[in-house]
């Protein structure tokens, strides 16, 4: 008696079933993910707080986004604007790794504050 044998039938995957990475679903990059800023608008938003904060020496910071990471590069005058650009990047919602690459005009200003 010979037994035929059965193929079981194919099961087709549920609607919602996530079996890994797949084109789009990048968590920086995907626009599909509510409430995420793309990166246009997070360079918006930095640069517009860094010139609120920084008022002049703002306008001589270059920002570049590339997924939610910010790279902030250009010439500031002191140490503490270099620091409070660094911040100010840091605190904006969206955020996810900040490169500091501004260069300081004013060396003097390195170090602890002299106590007068």
């Amino acid at each position: 008696m010979q037994e035929k044998e059965r193929e079981e039938p194919r099961k087709e995957p549920a609607k919602d079933y996530y079996a890994g990475y797949v084109f789009g679903s990048h968590p920086y990059t995907s626009n599909e993910l509510p409430g995420r800023k793309s990166d246009e608008e997070l360079k918006e938003d930095i640069i517009s707080k860094i010139r609120k904060n920084l008022g002049a020496q703002g306008s001589d910071i270059s920002v570049s986004v590339f997924d939610a990471t910010v790279t902030l590069s250009g010439k500031v005058k002191t140490y503490d604007d270099r620091s409070l650009a660094g911040q100010t990047t840091w605190d904006t919602p969206g955020v996810v790794k900040v490169l500091n690459d501004l260069d300081v005009t004013e060396p003097d200003t390195a170090g602890p504050k002299r106590r007068i």
